[in-house]
């Protein structure tokens, strides 16, 4: 389990997704009950990563109702049902089902325990709701709060990272800059490279916005070969008419980028992210 973590938390979905599945069938055999919700909610973070949203929904709805019993099998984990409710808000978020999220997370807050870290979570994906929603200043309000949390625990580079997306869409461009280079340290740390790339691709929009386009092009570049070294078709297909697009802008030539990322995304590197 902790290794289908490690290789999620990479970006490498495919092997995360391998040990997912292991994890799960390990726990099965011992009658691991939590242990069997944790597993199968590892393998809907990672079905949704893969795009496929239809069976992350379906393995999420299998965590939340797993990690639920009787209280006379005393068996029950708020912290994971929690978990999994927060996981299934996010991708409602990214489907556009705002109605469904904001019902997840309602259930997600009422279960979650004072001290849980998945209340950082909770609250990041509240003031994402509220971004989408129009609602900038309760977004504002539900960041600090969770801000408030996180400073217990250690500070979340996703907390930076919706914050920087939150004052980009405020129109407060100098305020933004600062959280998502903060996210992008925390996260080279980390050794996240799926977050790594989203930071670098948001500080080139940012760039690009101020009318930085060397700055803007050099960050992209960075970002779409992170993605292709990892596999990330979909933001490949979204980016690279960007890339090409500030290169004519600056007059850069970006074909040898572009040579790399034909080369990984044909399965022609050392897979030097996943290995």
């Amino acid at each position: 389990m902790q290794r289908g973590v490690s290789w999620y938390q990479k970006g490498c979905v495919r092997k995360a997704l391998d040990h997912f599945f292991a994890a799960h069938e390990y726990y099965c055999l011992v009658d691991n009950r939590i242990g069997v919700a944790r597993s199968m909610d590892g393998i809907g973070n990672a079905y949704r990563l893969m795009g496929d949203q239809k069976n992350a929904i379906l393995f999420y709805d299998a965590a939340i109702s797993t990690s639920k019993c009787s209280e006379a099998e005393n068996c029950e984990d708020r912290s994971v049902a929690a978990q999994a409710l927060a996981n299934k808000a996010a991708l409602l978020l990214e489907m556009e089902d705002f109605p469904g999220a904001r019902v997840v997370l309602d259930e997600a807050q009422s279960i979650v325990l004072e001290q849980d870290t998945i209340r950082i979570r909770i609250l990041n994906h509240r003031a994402v709701l509220a971004m989408k929603t129009g609602q900038t200043e309760e977004a504002v309000s539900l960041l600090d709060q969770a801000d408030s949390f996180s400073r217990k625990s250690g500070v979340d580079a996703s907390l930076r990272f919706t914050r920087g997306r939150l004052m980009v869409m405020m129109g407060n461009e100098d305020e933004a800059m600062p959280c998502f280079q903060q996210a992008l340290t925390m996260d080279r740390k980390a050794g996240r490279f799926r977050a790594v790339a989203d930071d670098l691709c948001a500080i080139a929009g940012l760039y690009e916005k101020q009318g930085n386009i060397k700055a803007a092009l050099d960050h992209l570049d960075r970002s779409i070969k992170i993605y292709a070294l990892i596999g990330e078709r979909r933001e490949i297909a979204e980016q690279l008419d960007k890339l090409q697009s500030l290169a004519d802008k600056s007059g850069t030539d970006i074909r040898v980028t572009v040579h790399f990322i034909e080369q990984w995304l044909a399965g022609n590197g050392i897979d030097a992210a996943c290995r």
